[in-house]
């Protein structure tokens, strides 16, 4: 009872809401299974907490990789520490340039402490990110963040027992049109595009054949 609480939306007129004789705390955002809800749609806070989480991650593993001289055994470790703890959920994310330079930004940052260089240094040899990234052997972290929403859209669009989840991807609102403007980055947006480009069939037609869905994903 103690870390239940009451978040609701700007259409909800609530008032207090008692359980078992407690009143439940109202908050404007709370964090369930590792992340970060709120009824603004705002996924800033949650980018902030992931690239909370690398560093923390990298802290917990920096002692190690410093004293290893095998660049492959060092991005081995990177990559299973790390890398998870950054790009957990997600797959659950939309795509847009925004969320792309944050969490470009922190992983270049974090791969820059794993060779034991700086900015300044960086620029003062001449190095590019490529040539850093050759030196780190280090996966690059949105193709990492593509696979990951591949594979839970396969995984999502696949699944018969009418969960929550599917019925939200599937659900198209009735009479109803976006605002005017340059509406935000939906989450399937970034399907619908490739498929489109390419004149394949919907995605979520493609994604529930898992053999064809595979074939079709990032590498």
């Amino acid at each position: 009872m103690s870390k239940t609480q009451l978040m609701v939306n700007q259409w909800c007129d609530a008032g207090e809401v008692n359980l078992a004789g407690k009143t439940l705390q109202r908050v404007d955002s709370y964090v369930y299974l590792g992340r970060e809800l709120n009824m603004r749609n705002n996924i800033a806070p949650e980018i902030t907490r992931r690239r909370r989480a690398a560093w923390a991650a990298f802290g917990s593993i920096r002692e190690v990789t410093d004293q290893i001289k095998d660049p492959a055994l060092r991005a081995s470790i990177f990559n299973a520490s790390v890398l998870p703890a950054m790009c957990y959920a997600t797959e659950t994310w939309p795509d847009n340039e925004t969320i792309a330079k944050a969490m470009r930004t922190t992983h270049r940052a974090l791969e820059r402490c794993l060779l034991k260089t700086s900015r300044y240094q960086q620029w003062h040899q001449g190095l590019r990110s490529t040539e850093l990234r050759e030196k780190s052997q280090l996966k690059d972290p949105l193709q990492y963040m593509q696979r990951m929403k591949h594979r839970w859209a396969g995984h999502l669009l696949r699944r018969n027992d009418d969960r929550w989840s599917l019925r939200v991807t599937e659900w198209l609102p009735r009479n109803k049109t976006r605002p005017l403007g340059r509406p935000p980055t939906r989450w399937a947006d970034s399907f619908t595009k490739y498929f489109r480009q390419r004149g394949l069939p919907h995605w979520m037609q493609v994604a529930r054949n898992r053999a064809v869905w595979r074939s079709c994903g990032p590498r």
